[in-house]
């Protein structure tokens, strides 16, 4: 579906603090780029944020719908640290890893932070290093 009043185009710079950590916004043409020192920190105070707004914390469903949003609009949204990238959402995305492990294609992680920090993506870390763990041990074994 396409907006009738046509394609988004943005333009612009923000810089500010979250708990002390420098984070950058820019803007250009229909990508936004999010640069947090402190991803964690960043993530943990929007999610408190969502929560103040609503009442009830965001979770997985809600990702979907501003991944889903941020697509209809034709934007992109990239976060990452200063030296890693962590998540692209949005517009052109389609990730099998996200659908697994975030609940939409609309979202590729692109850190393990983004992978620790939703739930079921512990529970497949763990279950990834018991797997390996118990591989490795097989492997031994059999010289």
């Amino acid at each position: 579906m396409t907006d009738p009043r046509g394609p988004v185009h943005l333009s612009g710079d923000l810089s500010l603090e979250v708990d002390g950590s420098g984070v950058q916004v820019h803007a250009e043409g229909s990508d936004v780029r999010i640069v947090a020192e402190d991803v964690g920190a960043f993530v943990a105070r929007v999610r408190e944020a969502a929560t103040a707004r609503t009442g009830l914390a965001p979770g997985r469903r809600d990702l979907g719908g501003l991944a889903e949003a941020l697509a209809q609009a034709g934007i992109t949204a990239h976060l990452s640290s200063p030296t890693r990238p962590v998540a692209v959402a949005g517009a052109g995305v389609d990730s099998a890893a996200g659908g697994l492990l975030l609940g939409t294609r609309l979202v590729r992680p692109g850190a393990a932070v983004v992978v620790i920090a939703a739930g079921r993506g512990r529970r497949v870390l763990a279950a990834a290093a018991v797997a390996a763990a118990l591989v490795t041990v097989l492997l031994r074994r059999r010289r």
